[in-house]
């Protein structure tokens, strides 16, 4: 027979604490036994420590068998709460959790959550007038209570919690009078609020309800007992007079007695057309709407509506209240003007109708009595109250909507005027609107949007426009959708819709624009040149700065010559002034819209903006000015890339300061962007003024800042050969000349270059065996049949070693090592690497080429999953390097190896230090040649894990523009064919993901590219797409891989991986990530256990997945993966697994490094340079930084806080 089921607990707190399961109520205990359960409630479904327990409930001194006593009264709840329950079992009700206990409890079991979710509901309908359900929901949430919360109930924390709730409650009475009053039901507004303000006769925001409502009813006089009432009480009780709202309370009943008016039918004066093409502000446009269909039905209110110039607030105001008078209104609107301001009240005049003319005699009358000035002591205090009476009466007619529009031009009586009116919309059918720019800015005009929210009313700050909602604007501009070059020119508008219908209008205007099949595109235009091939464009922008102060527009322009985006300190550097006077200008074109905040920076807001603004100077004077900025920030000790960037905008001219800073910068700039670095110095040594030697240095530079881009430095090269009397660099550029000849594939002609240099008696010993090693990899060249070759090699080894030729031995061991390698046979290329090291290790002329070995035994015993052993050989290289003063290192050979590991900032720190210029390009810089793939490919992947777009894209970009790759340079293009598809999946484009994996299925594609460390993913996708025979095209691929593995290692793995998630099988994956776990590869690690929850899942072993998303999400939390968590959250949400919480851990090396610099007060920007890492990351560093130290802010993070980590 089944059981019965069981009935859901509820429990009250709002009142004796008590607790039912359906009509039996349950004995809950003793008093200190029920306070255990009072605390639990008070925090359900929370983990709620011993300690905390104990402190609840005995207090700071608890006695000693307090912790006893706990664990008694929990055993008596369980049995009480779950008396079914096993005493071995943790049960499901009270549940212990780590160090303490947590009550679960469900929606609607718990009558304080109840409470509040009524009560948020109830203010939430308020704040929409929609009265009748805001007054059921609070009338709900007040049901609720049942005397005092928890009564009985004695401990420190029950006594906070008592308090904390009784206010609450009193809030909420006080809100259901308030919807009362504004419901109508005034008479039953004041016998409530009389009850609550002679049982709070200190709470003043009582009282001030109560006199409104005495007010509206006609009784003044007994409103103006209860402040003499409540004036006397606060004098008596607490020595003070009543608080200003009451005060002006009273005051507005003095001035505003009740009276009856006549009622006299005026038309509407407005008829405002709705605009032709208005999108978004949705929500915004709804809330105004709500708030004429309120004072259509008699409830006024005040709108205050903000934002920058040519925002659409006019446009927002018209679309909404249009059609007031087709529903019954009157709409009177106006807007202000930089003239008007001379006019007392003329906005307001204006807006009202008020005019000699009029066909109202009231509005008549009222134009007269101003014309001439009539009586009063201060004719504009009874001026005022002229318009005041008129409104009265208008509003006695019917439901008015005032509008008065660019108040930032209002003259100061009309203000006053407004700010009366604001609090008469409580009290007339009355809906007062304004709207204002934020510059200029006014004093008066921030008062007023402090006074209608004091009243209750809205604040509207109306942002840009998005993406979606500027392409839809331009698109309806023009009645087609908008191609993708006119989107980059919208896109400069910066999401104002002034400036992208000014944009639009002038590209029609110049017939720019066509439109082919419903695409509307702009054609031959260079949109980097705009402003030139476009002048309308140059104006429309300028045109928006023209109303900013002097030195705003000043700053605006130096702000220019910096770029889209810079500092504050590099802008007082150049306009030599103290940071503290650019202060108010900044500010000034912030508040304009012109610029933003951009972290620690300031940036345009419109980048068409910028470029008008820099384009507006003529040539001559932004050259000058660059020259003299790029000097001014040197000599301020600024960034050698900003100093950079100075030089190369307008092309300044090289003169001695600029030669001088060139030899002693250009290193640096390589290693932050080197093809900055490229672009400078080609237009530096084209340059008239520089001189010879200057010239030559600046050359050698560009060949090898080239050579490490992937590009043919052999002009360069041999430009330097023509000039130099330099043996070693005469050398390094042969050397250069013979690979380039040797990648060019004729090898005859390298041969012959090289063995001139071999046989030369004035070249350097370490050149020449720089060579002998070129000589040899060319001789072996063409190893991509190593079955062919291996005989070969063998042969040419036994032929070294007889002769005790310890460099032939090197070479052609290292031959061997790369055939075994293709061969996937490591254990033996690990013997050969091994041999070609033992054989030249001990000769200090062969260091280089030393590194190269140390290189290629990391690759091996990367692959024979002994990555200990594999950063040992780094460590060795690295002092290799150092021990032998070479001028490139093992950079990316360390970040592959840093990144299977996890420990991505620092493969990040060796990527950026790839690019750092030596003084020579060596035999190891040989063989790194053409690896500009796998360096950005590296770096993007990991942007795309971390979700870091602007890296991703700068990465993806430099190699965007690269020729095909070569058969070699193919064995470095997985990382960024990765990643490139990664970003595809990111934009919801898997297919076109998986065409970007698809040469990873063919072998003869690249010989040592490890395809099966990508297989798994590719199976994945093509598993999510449908395409089944993909997936196991891949798994063949690996199987292939594996089967040529004497030692099964990572192509094992990968077989593994492939065929558990093709078979479905979770137990596999759980042993693939276990293994990846075990020999200590995170990445794998993390997205193994990801597949393994998703199958888990799926099977409906919900505890299971569970526990594998956990290693997940700590493993991707490590990572810094912000885009792996929310894959797998998002793959997991349709089986009912929510967000996993991780724990903090300990700080990274990294990140010790960085909370050190955040606790001495370093901003992002800084610390990004100071470690060579992004801005971006640094954010996301300083962010784990903050959870991990338990702190929500950056000033909190203190030295002896981080070292407690």
């Amino acid at each position: 027979m089944a059981a019965e089921p069981i009935e859901p607990l509820r429990v009250q707190v709002l009142g004796t604490v008590s607790a039912w399961r359906g009509a039996e109520q349950l004995d809950l205990g003793s008093g200190r036994q029920c306070a255990v359960f009072a605390a639990l409630a008070m925090r359900a479904n929370r983990v709620v420590s011993r300690e905390d327990l104990v402190a609840s409930v005995w207090g700071d001194n608890p006695p000693t068998g307090a912790s006893g006593s706990l664990y008694t009264y929990v055993s008596r709840l369980r049995r009480v709460l779950e008396p079914d329950r096993s005493r071995w079992s943790g049960g499901q009700t009270l549940i212990s959790a780590g160090s303490g206990y947590s009550l679960q409890l469900g929606d609607g079991q718990l009558d304080v959550v109840e409470f509040d979710r009524l009560r948020e509901s109830a203010n939430e309908l308020w704040n929409r007038r929609d009265l009748t359900a805001a007054r059921a929901a609070m009338d709900a949430a007040l049901a609720l209570w049942h005397g005092e919360a928890l009564a009985g109930i004695e401990g420190p924390a029950a006594t906070l919690h008592r308090k904390r709730l009784a206010e609450l409650k009193l809030a909420a009475q006080e809100r259901r009078a308030e919807i009362m009053l504004a419901a109508g039901d005034t008479s039953g507004a004041v016998t409530e609020l009389y009850r609550l303000a002679g049982a709070h006769p200190l709470r003043e925001s009582l009282r001030g309800l109560l006199m409104t409502a005495l007010h509206r009813i006609g009784r003044d006089p007994e409103a103006l007992e209860v402040y003499e009432e409540t004036k006397q009480i606060l004098i008596d009780q607490l020595g003070i007079e009543p608080g200003v709202n009451l005060r002006r309370v009273h005051d507005e009943i003095v001035a505003r007695p009740t009276v009856t008016v006549p009622v006299t039918r005026t038309p509407s004066l407005a008829k405002i057309a709705v605009p032709d093409v208005f999108v978004g502000r949705s929500s915004k446009l709804s809330a105004l709407r709500n708030r004429l269909v309120d004072v259509l039905h008699g409830t006024g209110a005040a709108v205050w509506v903000e934002g920058e110039s040519g925002i659409g607030k006019s446009a927002l105001l018209a679309a909404a209240l249009g059609d007031v008078a087709d529903r019954g209104g009157q709409l009177l609107w106006a807007a202000g003007d930089e003239v008007g301001r001379r006019f007392p009240l003329g906005l307001i005049t204006s807006g009202l109708g008020v005019e000699l003319r009029s066909a109202d005699p009231r509005r008549a009358a009222v134009a007269e009595s101003l014309r001439a000035g009539e009586s009063g002591d201060d004719p504009l205090l009874t001026a005022v109250e002229l318009l005041i009476d008129l409104i009265d009466q208008l509003c006695a007619d019917g439901p008015v909507v005032l509008v008065l529009d660019d108040m930032q031009w209002s003259d100061d009586a009309s203000l006053l005027v407004w700010h009366r009116l604001v609090r008469l919309t409580r009290q007339l059918p009355l809906l007062l609107v304004g709207s204002a720019r934020l510059l200029p800015r006014r004093a008066e005009l921030d008062q007023l949007r402090s006074v209608v929210s004091t009243w209750g009313g809205d604040l509207h700050t109306l942002e840009p426009l998005d993406e979606t909602g500027t392409a839809e604007l331009a698109g309806r501009l023009l009645g087609a959708e908008p191609g993708a070059t006119l989107l980059g020119l919208t896109d400069s508008a910066a999401g104002n819709p002034a400036f992208v219908r000014e944009i639009v209008n002038a590209l029609v205007r110049d017939e720019a624009i066509s439109i082919v099949d419903g695409i509307a595109d702009v054609d031959d235009i260079d949109t980097e040149g705009l402003t030139t091939a476009q002048p309308t464009l140059a104006s429309v922008v300028t045109r928006r700065t023209g109303h900013l102060a002097n030195l705003t527009k000043d700053a605006l322009r130096w702000a220019a010559l910096l770029g889209v985006e810079f500092d504050l300190g590099d802008l007082a550097t150049v306009m030599a002034r103290p940071a503290s006077e650019l202060i108010r200008a900044i500010e000034e074109a912030t508040a304009a819209g012109v610029l933003r905040e951009a972290g620690q920076r300031f940036a345009f807001r419109h980048p068409l903006v910028r470029r008008a603004l820099y384009e507006a100077m003529p040539v001559a004077v932004r050259i000058a000015l660059h020259r003299q900025a790029a000097e001014t920030l040197d000599e301020a000790g600024a960034p050698v890339s900003l100093v950079a960037a100075q030089l190369q905008g307008a092309g300044v001219p090289v003169d001695a300061w600029v030669t001088r800073w060139l030899l002693a910068n250009t290193n640096a700039v390589a290693r932050r962007s080197p093809t900055n670095a490229a672009d400078l110095l080609e237009r530096s040594i084209a340059s008239p003024g520089l001189r010879d030697d200057a010239r030559e240095t600046l050359t050698a530079r560009l060949a090898r800042v080239l050579f490490w881009l992937g590009r043919n430095p052999g002009a360069q090269a041999r430009s330097v050969l023509a000039m130099t009397s330099d043996p070693n660099r005469s050398a390094e550029m042969r050397l250069v000349l013979a690979y380039l000849d040797y990648l060019g594939h004729d090898n005859a002609r390298a041969i012959e270059a090289l063995d001139h240099v071999i046989s030369d008696p004035d070249v350097p010993e370490q050149w020449r065996a720089r060579h002998q090693a070129l000589r040899v990899m060319v001789i072996r060249s063409g190893l991509y049949d190593p079955a062919a070759t291996e005989p070969n090699a063998l042969a040419e080894l036994g032929k070294a070693v007889t002769a005790k030729d310890f460099f032939g031995i090197g070479q052609w061991s290292q031959s061997l090592w790369l055939t075994a390698s293709m061969l996937r046979r490591h254990s033996e290329a690990l013997d050969h690497i091994n041999t070609a090291i033992a054989a030249i290790s001990s000769r200090p002329e062969l260091a280089d080429l030393l590194l190269s070995f140390l290189d290629n035994k990391m690759f091996t015993l990367q692959n024979l999953d002994r990555l200990e052993d594999a950063g040992q050989t780094l460590d060795a290289a690295r002092h290799l390097v150092t021990r032998a003063n070479l001028p490139s290192g093992p950079y990316i050979a360390a970040a592959v190896h840093y990144f299977w590991l996890g420990r991505w900032d620092e493969a990040l720190a060796d990527l950026d230090s790839v690019m750092r210029d030596g003084p020579e390009i060596t035999f190891y810089g040989l063989r790194q040649h053409g690896v500009i793939r796998l360096l950005h490919g590296t770096a993007a992947l990991i942007a795309v894990h971390r979700d870091d777009s602007v890296s991703l894209e700068r990465h993806l970009k430099l190699v965007a523009d690269l020729p095909d790759p070569t058969p070699e340079a193919r064995d470095n293009i997985d990382f960024l064919l990765m990643a490139q598809a990664l970003a595809a999946e990111q934009r919801g484009r898997s297919a076109e993901a998986l065409d970007l994996l698809a040469p990873m299925l063919d072998q003869d594609y690249s010989r040592m590219m490890l395809r099966h460390q990508w297989l798994p993913k590719l199976v994945r996708l093509a598993l999510d797409l449908g395409d089944r025979d993909l997936a196991l095209r891949a798994l063949r691929a690996a199987e292939v891989e594996a089967e040529m593995e004497v030692r099964p290692a990572r192509a094992a793995a990968a077989v593994q991986w492939c065929r558990g998630l093709i078979e479905q099988d979770p137990g596999a994956l759980l042993t693939v990530a276990k293994h990846f776990a075990v020999v200590g590869r995170k990445v794998e690690h993390g997205m193994a256990a990801e597949d393994a929850a998703i199958l888990l899942a799926a099977d409906r072993r919900i505890d299971e997945a569970r526990k594998a998303l956990h290693d997940a999400i700590i493993v991707f939390t490590e990572l810094g993966a912000a885009w792996d968590i929310r894959r797998a959250e998002s793959r997991l949400a349709p089986f009912g697994l929510s967000t996993v919480t991780v724990p903090a851990g300990p700080l990274s090396k990294v990140e010790m490094r960085i909370a050190r610099l955040v606790a001495a007060g370093w901003p992002n920007a800084d610390i990004a340079t100071q470690l060579s890492l992004s801005r971006s990351t640094v954010q996301m560093h300083v962010s784990r930084i903050l959870r991990k130290l338990g702190v929500d802010s950056r000033l909190a993070v203190t030295n002896d806080l981080i070292g407690q980590k």
